[in-house]
């Protein structure tokens, strides 16, 4: 199904069953193609976590001007998650709101989740721990003050803060990185696509919020250095665990009222083009409500043939 040329925006309801049969789509898709678009998408958004770090280099910002600081890394970071949308590739905290609407509308089994997750986190990882490792470390990218302030951004993330920090800055971090995603998904040309999915990342990183991608170039990056203090146990323990599952939940507070108010059958595409729409409940036509009205209309906006990307 395509959108007519001058349709700029997906209907909400077309959105959120597009990431519904996204899910099946992944489910069914190889694994090799599956880790591929993971290590790309962990790869380019570790371009975005790089030029975060670059700015680091001057002390006098972290000193003089830390909300400044904040902002110039909020505006830089995005780009990352950008030409992730464009290229469609997989980060796995998008997949965790995909797998989330496709398992409760039954599209694919119960443990689909987990298989999914797995292998986007293994991809990202790759492709993270590739940028920082073999292009940033061993390249020698860094001057030394980029060094000095890699480090102790990693020591920000993992050694002054606890657990319970950590998970409750992932819980705000995929909750806005899963709406720029959304609405990316939303939009039918280049233009809007950029706009829509980067202010909710801006706003993230401005924030201070934890991404369990992001933090995989991030963190390993400050332990490549030589000057954390803390060691890959705490980072696994601290971060990657505590992130993950609030980068989980964070995905569920987005996707469970978008399905809850949007994903009904009424509003399955594919039903509505055979014809085959679910029967209205049997009540007094008098009293139904505009709402209720307005589900039985239909679309006046068609899914552009385009994926779900991140």
């Amino acid at each position: 199904m395509t959108a007519p040329a001058s349709t700029q925006m997906l209907s909400i309801e077309h959105a959120v069953w597009n990431w519904i049969e996204t899910g099946p789509k992944r489910h069914a898709m190889p694994v090799g193609h599956r880790l591929v678009r993971g290590i790309m998408a962990g790869f380019l958004l570790s371009t975005g976590g790089c030029l975060v770090q670059i700015l680091t280099a001057d002390p006098w910002l972290a000193q003089n001007a830390a909300g400044l600081l904040k902002i110039l890394q909020a505006a830089v970071f995005p780009w990352g998650l950008v030409m992730i949308v464009l290229l469609q590739a997989d980060l796995v905290t998008g997949e965790m709101a995909i797998f989330i609407a496709s398992t409760i509308k039954r599209r694919v089994p119960p443990w689909a989740f987990l298989y999914g997750w797995a292998i986007t986190f293994l991809g990202n990882l790759i492709g993270a721990l590739f940028y920082a490792a073999i292009l940033i470390h061993f390249g020698k990218v860094y001057s030394d003050p980029m060094l000095a302030g890699a480090a102790a951004s990693a020591n920000a993330k993992v050694a002054s803060i606890n657990f319970l920090e950590i998970w409750l800055r992932a819980i705000g971090c995929n909750a806005l990185v899963c709406i720029a995603v959304f609405q990316a998904s939303m939009a039918t040309d280049m233009i809007s696509k950029i706009v829509t999915s980067y202010f909710p990342i801006f706003l993230f990183v401005a924030t201070g919020f934890e991404h369990v991608v992001a933090n995989m170039f991030l963190i390993p990056e400050g332990l490549l250095t030589g000057r954390a203090s803390f060691g890959v146990g705490e980072y696994i323990w601290k971060s990657i665990i505590a992130s993950f599952l609030g980068n989980v939940m964070g995905a569920g507070l987005l996707v469970l009222p978008m399905v809850y108010l949007y994903g009904g059958d009424e509003h399955d595409p594919a039903l509505k083009a055979s014809g085959e729409l679910p029967a209205l409940p049997s009540i007094d036509t008098t009293r139904r409500s505009s709402y209720a009205q307005d589900k039985t209309k239909p679309y006046t906006v068609d899914i552009e043939s385009h994926g779900v990307a991140a």
